[in-house]
């Protein structure tokens, strides 16, 4: 046995009763432990790990507001398209939001630059359904109320623009859920789907 040999072997009889001593005759000496009610202790798991990271990192994806248009009259008393804010998450749908928008158009800052509607203050939306192939408007009769021929081609031409604006899909405007072939006492034609060739004799 050469001199490295008898130098480990005598390390390891030094080693084997150190821990003989402690183990047995030293009755204070205990091994550490691993408290899990210790916070100051943090428990190390890879999958607790990338859970808390994911958590950390994940941010929250809000609905952009949305611009829409509604048509109203300047001074001249042609048709003006003036935009409304549409927040997705506050209102179900940005169509409905733009026809009831312009059932209560124009603001005060608009009626300050002249800005006029021909639809009667009264006009209720009674309701909106859309689908993929198709959108129905359902108003109540008040839309019909007064202002001889002229104001209702023009309302009606402010429900045709704004549908247009907000939607691709073929509108029919109904009142009082019967569909509208005829508006107001002066008898004003209207052919459907809304577009801009609906009020052509």
């Amino acid at each position: 046995m050469n001199s490295s040999q008898k130098f480990g072997l005598f390390l390891l009889i030094i080693i084997t009763a150190a821990y003989v001593y402690f183990a047995f005759f030293c009755k204070d000496f205990k091994l550490p432990e691993f408290n899990k009610n210790d916070k100051s202790q943090t428990e190390y798991s890879p999958l607790n790990y990338d859970i808390k990271n994911e958590e950390n990192n994940v941010t929250e994806t809000k609905a952009e507001k949305k611009n829409v248009k509604i048509f109203v009259l300047d001074k001249t008393g042609n048709l003006k398209g003036v935009t409304r804010e549409c927040d997705p998450a506050v209102n179900h749908s940005c169509f409905e939001f733009a026809i009831s928008e312009l059932l209560k158009s124009p603001t005060k800052v608009e009626k300050s630059k002249g800005y006029t509607s021909e639809i009667p203050a009264g006009t209720k939306l009674l309701s909106v359904r859309e689908s993929s192939n198709f959108v129905m408007v359902d108003f109540s009769s008040d839309f019909e109320a007064g202002g001889g021929a002229e104001s209702t081609y023009m309302r009606v031409k402010q429900v045709i623009k704004t549908v247009n604006a907000n939607s691709s899909a073929p509108t029919y405007l109904y009142i009082n859920g019967k569909q509208a072939n005829v508006i107001g006492g002066e008898g004003v034609m209207l052919k459907q789907p809304l577009n801009e060739r609906s009020l052509d004799e």
